[in-house]
């Protein structure tokens, strides 16, 4: 593969992964869907605690995905 393919191919997966993430309102629905499969009970310390960590994970993705787009345009925040 050509190396000016290969950095489209990169960009593309990188747009592709952004466009792919959640956030807003209805973002809290989908950690308790995630957390309710897991078989915990909404209202439970347990389920609250799954819900709270998802939504940890979710604002280091999202500092990770700024920090990425900080550094393709020259920055040094990485």
């Amino acid at each position: 593969m050509r190396p000016g393919m290969r950095l489209l191919g990169g960009a593309s997966l990188l747009l592709l992964a952004l466009s792919g993430c959640a956030s807003g309102p209805g973002a809290k629905t989908d950690f308790a869907t995630v957390c309710t499969a897991q078989g915990l009970t909404p209202g439970t310390q347990a389920f609250d605690e799954c819900v709270g960590r998802q939504q940890l994970q979710q604002e280091m993705e999202l500092q990770r995905i700024r920090q990425a787009r900080e550094a393709a345009r020259g920055g040094t925040k990485l």
